[in-house]
């Protein structure tokens, strides 16, 4: 499937959308459908914004990219979209963008949501690409870690890392030592790192994301720290194991719940989420109790179990009898090998330094 057979699948799919909500045309103004619908377009220029630098009028008929002269001057130059059937309509930058068009992704939200989260074979083709290259800077940030360095200096490797892969780290967590014991979300501050330093990553390329984590360790690993890790990794591989098409969220959190409680972690799931899908959002959907969405292929997950002081985390795609862990280390990273079912899941250790 190349780009334009994607993205005339996808204008199908919103005009099954516009027919059955009675709509004349669907307005996509946030990064993601825009991302999404266009097999990859990044329209983001803060790369905070939910909104886009530009927007996507989809009709039955046309699909238009609406932008002032600042965006348009740049698409028309580097971006394919005449090739790829869209029409475009410039206004000034300093003029108000019309907004009077018949819906907007806002409204119909949970809908698109849908779509994004089932890849098609160009998304997975990518997804597995971006998911190569998001181990592979995350593992480069993690060796390059050094005695005393603060987390700011971590972090800024990490970022550099996406970066130099035409990618952005739009969530770069970097914990050391006791910061890792006490919080699940540790965002970079200038603490030096004496032993021990967790990195996480949500790399963004394309609109897509890809999310892993990485421990190192300076000197031996204590061996209170190995059989956390192992834990901890004994439950991300179970999450794994239970991945397939027609299970439901729900009962994949059931699994990892008691997978803490066999692994002497019990109630250590409720300091943090667990994971769940990811497409064009670090998280479209979290796994809860009861959660009723059924898996299928072409979903793509990260599981994150944590404890404290250790995590695992790394970027799945889910096929009808297996799945591809699409952030797998492939640089002699140290792993830790649960067999669940006569199967070993490969799950990410701690790299000594």
């Amino acid at each position: 499937m190349n780009q334009l057979q994607e993205i005339e699948l996808k204008h199908n799919q919103i005009r099954a959308l516009l027919e059955t909500h009675k709509l004349k045309g669907l307005w996509l103004r946030r990064t993601r459908n825009i991302a999404w619908f266009t097999a990859g377009a990044d329209a983001a220029i803060p790369v905070n914004n939910e909104m886009g630098a530009y927007s996507v009028l989809v009709t039955a008929e046309k699909r238009t990219v609406f932008g002032n002269n600042i965006e348009l001057t740049r698409l028309r130059d580097e971006e394919p979209f005449e090739a790829l059937g869209f029409d475009s309509r410039e206004f000034p930058w300093y003029a108000s963008q019309t907004a009077d068009f018949p819906g907007d992704d806002g409204s119909l939200e949970e809908a698109l949501q849908q779509f994004r989260c089932v890849l098609t074979e160009g998304e997975q083709t990518r997804f597995r690409q971006l998911g190569r290259d998001a181990a592979d800077a995350i593992e480069e940030a993690a060796r390059a870690v050094r005695p005393g360095e603060t987390e700011f200096e971590i972090a800024a490797r990490l970022d550099a890392a996406c970066r130099k892969r035409g990618g952005t780290a739009i969530v770069n967590l970097i914990g050391t030592d006791d910061r890792i014991l006490k919080y699940r979300h540790p965002v970079p501050t200038a603490k030096k790192l004496d032993k021990v330093a967790l990195l996480v990553v949500c790399m963004r390329r394309g609109g897509l994301v890809a999310a892993a984590s990485r421990m190192v360790h300076l000197g031996a690993i204590p061996a209170e720290l190995a059989e956390k890790l192992h834990h901890v990794a004994a439950v991300d591989a179970a999450a794994i194991h239970a991945s397939r098409p027609g299970r439901t969220l729900g009962e994949i959190f059931e699994i990892i719940r008691n997978a803490y409680e066999k692994n002497q972690e019990g109630g250590q799931w409720k300091n943090h989420h667990q994971g769940g899908l990811i497409a064009y959002l670090p998280r479209e959907r979290l796994a809860l109790p009861d959660s009723p969405l059924k898996l299928q292929m072409g979903h793509a997950l990260a599981w994150n179990p944590s404890v404290a002081g250790c995590k695992s985390e790394d970027t799945i795609l889910v096929g009808q009898n297996s799945y591809d862990i699409v952030t797998h280390s492939i640089s002699n990273w140290p792993m830790v090998r649960i067999e669940l079912d006569g199967q070993l899941i490969p799950r990410p250790g701690i790299l000594r330094l």
